[in-house]
């Protein structure tokens, strides 16, 4: 995949959310760049960041770069999921501190323990961006 096409299926996404959030995270690494996008794409001027570090087979809150989200609609982003446990623990985190919490993403998997609330497609195998 390269740039254009990238920013394709980001616009793709984005006519696809039909949620106004108050602020898009975006799980460092991969979901960094879909969520900038994304929230210029919809207008959303807040846009923050949350690392989740994988440790075996477990998942944890490692930085957080967000103020306080309690009351705030937040669009939680990803750029694909495999397991999806990163997503999966991040929007329990967020939720946990009073968020209301929609998630999206560009693709899925068949091995997705969570379906986001907006995607594009399921893919068989992982699918590289340009920044990788």
């Amino acid at each position: 995949m390269n740039w254009n096409e990238f920013d394709q299926e980001i616009r793709g996404l984005g006519k696809i959310i039909d949620y106004i959030p108050d602020v898009v995270i975006g799980i460092a690494r991969g979901g960094v760049v879909p969520a900038v996008l994304l929230s210029k794409y919809l207008k959303v001027k807040d846009m923050y960041v949350l690392k989740v570090r994988r440790e075996g087979n477990d998942r944890q809150i490692m930085a957080e770069t967000v103020p306080d989200v309690s009351h705030l609609k937040i669009l939680l982003v990803e750029d694909m999921i495999e397991t999806g446990k990163s997503l999966i623990i991040a929007k329990e985190y967020l939720e946990s501190k009073g968020a209301k919490v929609k998630t999206a993403c560009l693709y899925t998997m068949p091995m997705s323990e969570i379906i986001p609330d907006y995607f594009l497609k399921e893919v068989p195998t992982p699918l590289p961006f340009p920044w990788e």
